[in-house]
């Protein structure tokens, strides 16, 4: 019989926690293994706080932890996975989107030998925007990044303990767990699960959260766009000494060049737009060295409960 903590990381989720810890204890109550629950608190608003001391008074192998404000879903996490000792982790959201029903699956998965346990979307119960959105988002990261992170796949997923330990490792701050899962490698499986609609309340990941974490994984695990960047500029010195050669031709040859100050105008205006996209681009992994060399705390713990 081994240890198994499941992880989830909560934001203003006081009206799912009770459903999905009773669900939680529903799924595991019947399995071999060693099973406890740990709440992250994410500098929630709402009482997300005094319903996890009320389920921790309740059961005794339920966990709580406070962070002092809101970090962000990834600090959340990772605040779960480096107080986690001894134990293979689950990692899943509080909103009822993923079932806890799965976790059966998982777990089965993981005593056959695998290391890493996928849980695969194949279908969300969701808009047909926000499929096709999610869809993008992971054709861009797949192809932007270095390495191989598998599509439709979330945080739902169990990590054996060593898994756990490699990834508490890593020394950066901007953390992205979907890459990190992928870059220690090790024997990984896929259980198949539905994106279940949300419960209560609203959807925590917005839009503008998604393009943020999807920009952090491309520039945590590439340097495709700097690569990119370069490309871009070859591409336009050949174009541009092509034309002008053309143009010298046609003078020549004719008494009169081509393209007039229209094209010119609109060449400076193109070119100044390539100039602001590479500025950002390089900017953004400037950031990321600049929050590196801080060494600030990913998350900074305020209270916690049943440890």
């Amino acid at each position: 019989m081994k240890k198994i903590e499941v992880i989830l990381p909560c934001y203003n989720e006081e009206l799912n926690l009770p459903l999905i810890h009773d669900k939680i204890l529903e799924a595991t109550a019947g399995l071999i293994h060693n099973f406890n629950i740990t709440f992250i608190d994410d500098g929630s608003t709402d009482k997300t706080w005094e319903v996890i001391n009320n389920l921790s008074k309740e059961n005794e192998k339920t966990n709580g932890i406070r962070l002092s404000r809101n970090f962000g879903h990834q600090a959340a996490i990772e605040a779960g996975l480096k107080n986690t000792t001894d134990a293979s982790v689950i990692i899943m959201d509080a909103d009822m989107q993923d079932n806890p029903s799965y976790i059966s699956d998982l777990v089965s998965k993981w005593e056959k030998g695998n290391q890493v346990v996928l849980a695969k979307r194949v279908d969300r119960d969701e808009s047909y925007f926000r499929k096709k959105v999610f869809s993008l988002f992971f054709y861009i990261q797949n192809m932007m990044t270095d390495i191989e992170i598998p599509k439709n796949v979330g945080h739902f997923s169990l990590l054996d303990e060593v898994v756990v330990q490699k990834i508490n490792l890593f020394p950066e701050k901007l953390s992205y767990l979907n890459g990190l899962r992928s870059y220690v490698g090790f024997q990984t499986d896929f259980v198949e699960v539905i994106k279940e609609k949300r419960l209560h309340g609203s959807t925590q990941m917005t839009y503008r959260k998604l393009f943020s974490l999807g920009l952090n994984g491309i520039f945590s695990f590439s340097s495709k766009p700097l690569v990119l960047i370069g490309l871009v500029g070859v591409l336009i010195s050949i174009g541009s000494l092509i034309v002008s050669a053309y143009s010298l031709y046609h003078k020549l040859r004719y008494g009169s060049t081509i393209l007039g100050w229209d094209f010119g105008l609109s060449s400076i205006y193109f070119l100044s737009g390539i100039q602001l996209l590479s500025l950002s681009i390089i900017g953004n992994y400037i950031g990321s060295i600049f929050n590196e060399v801080k060494k600030r705390p990913n998350y900074i713990i305020s209270e916690i409960t049943n440890y």
